[in-house]
């Protein structure tokens, strides 16, 4: 019986909970560890190109995203990155736990992970990022298991912690 994180729907695309498969190479996660966690972490799977067209990023992979940004000046932030960017984002409004945030974005991205190499030979910049607040002696702790699924997706892993107080 499968007693793992439920079934979501992100961004009104049904991802189904992943079976649980001990043939996979995944690791039991160790939470005992005295070092807190890092809090409100925010798992996206992001696709950047200077001339992207996000509308065509969203036909393409067949996800509704969490956000978008037409290329061009920001104009919250005119010194700032001016590269299209299309986002899927799971963060504490979806789950607050850390774990199944990240296996939501990559079960999305293992799901389409063709059209995103497509997408990478194209020139776009694909990223999985990890942000968070972290405090003294915290950490975010990733399985055996989960560093595999992002090594066989061929994306880099982007781990952004924010050091300020909350």
């Amino acid at each position: 019986m499968y007693t793992g994180p439920p079934a979501v729907s992100l961004n009104n695309r049904f991802i189904p909970p992943r079976e649980h498969n001990e043939n996979v190479g995944e690791s039991v996660r160790d939470d005992s560890r005295d070092a807190t966690s890092w809090v409100l972490t925010t798992v996206a799977l992001i696709v950047k190109k200077s001339d992207l067209d996000p509308n065509s990023v969203t036909e393409k992979l067949g996800l509704q995203p969490s956000a978008v940004r037409m290329p061009g000046i920001d104009r919250w932030n005119p010194e700032g990155d001016a590269a299209g960017q299309w986002r899927l984002q799971c963060d504490e409004h979806t789950t607050r736990a850390f774990p199944e945030q990240l296996d939501i974005i990559l079960r999305a991205a293992e799901g389409c992970a063709d059209t995103l190499a497509a997408l990478r030979a194209e020139g776009c910049e694909v990223t999985i990022v990890v942000r968070g607040f972290a405090d003294n002696d915290s950490q975010v702790s990733f399985s055996a298991g989960e560093m595999a699924r992002v090594s066989r997706l061929n994306i880099p892993l982007k781990i952004i912690p924010n050091l300020n107080a909350r």
